[in-house]
């Protein structure tokens, strides 16, 4: 089948494209040309209908990673977020529904939650986002299984909790806690942890998030449905600093320096729902993750 991946330059959206390479016609749309090499690819933008028009034609499933993913500059620059992952989406929906595709999967993120009254986090939970960029993600999201009620289109959202590899952007001030503490460790310096480090996270390597979105890209029969991608596994960030240590071999203590203002305390997704429907479990465990990325 014929499978557009938007954000195709992306962590994620390049993993995507690998995955879905074999087996399938893929076409890349970003701004950039993609990391894949052979990929056939349009340079576009999501915010312009007409770039938009032209990528989903002859296309039968829409995989729809494009967006502004950073929490801190969704609050300098809220217009522009909300252009992109607002916008943005429903131009991907729109056109795509209009010419016909059969699938769109829609990425979103636990950033749509807030900060979660119970934990391990469900589908069901209350979606409360304490930032301009969930609240943007979050009305993707609404758009987007709106869609599959008033569409022939099958729409399907996937939540993926905080994802890493060796794509993520070093040099980024937005890159997140994995990218951060790999990069000073292998500078032979101590991770710098915000806070008591006590808060805790749902690790998942890009590339089992990317086979889970082969997965559900693939399937047939769950439109209108939202889906977490996680391990379902709790690592405090000071764990998580210490296996970094661990793991380079050096002899540091991480350092503790400020909270940050509105930080979640604990997130980790509830895998129940997404293993019953598909069986996805995770291929990757964090410290071989964490291990490529030091290597």
């Amino acid at each position: 089948m014929r499978v557009l991946v938007t954000g195709s330059s992306g962590q994620l959206g390049s993993y995507v494209c690998e995955h879905m390479y074999d087996g399938h016609d893929v076409l890349g749309f970003d701004l950039l040309l993609g990391r894949v090499e052979g990929l056939e690819s349009i340079i576009g933008d999501v915010r312009r209908r007409a770039d938009v028009r032209e990528a989903v034609a002859g296309v039968e499933v829409v995989v729809h990673c494009a967006a502004q993913v950073s929490v801190e500059r969704s609050m300098v620059d809220p217009v522009t977020d909300a252009e992109t992952n607002v916008i943005g989406t429903i131009n991907m929906l729109h056109e795509a529904a209009e010419a016909g595709v059969r699938r769109f999967v829609y990425l979103s993120s636990a950033a749509v939650l807030g900060d979660p009254r119970r934990v391990p986090i469900d589908e069901e939970h209350p979606t409360e986002p304490t930032s301009n960029y969930g609240a943007s993600k979050l009305a993707g999201e609404r758009f987007a299984v709106a869609y599959a009620s008033s569409h022939e289109m099958e729409v399907v959202a996937i939540r993926p909790f905080n994802f890493y590899s060796e794509r993520a952007d070093p040099d980024s001030p937005y890159s997140g806690v994995i990218t951060k503490f790999t990069r000073r460790v292998a500078e032979g310096k101590p991770p710098l942890i915000e806070g008591d480090g006590l808060q805790t996270r749902d690790f998942i390597h890009a590339k089992d998030v990317a086979a889970f979105v082969g997965t559900v890209a693939e399937a047939e029969g769950h439109s209108g449905q939202v889906f977490n991608c996680g391990t379902g596994d709790r690592t405090s960030v000071l764990d998580l600093a210490r296996l970094v240590i661990s793991i380079r071999g050096l002899d540091l203590e991480p350092e503790h320096v400020a909270p940050r203002t509105g930080d979640i305390r604990h997130s980790v997704a509830d895998m129940k729902k997404t293993y019953d429907t598909f069986g996805f479990v995770p291929r990757i465990s964090l410290r071989e993750g964490l291990e490529e990325l030091l290597s």
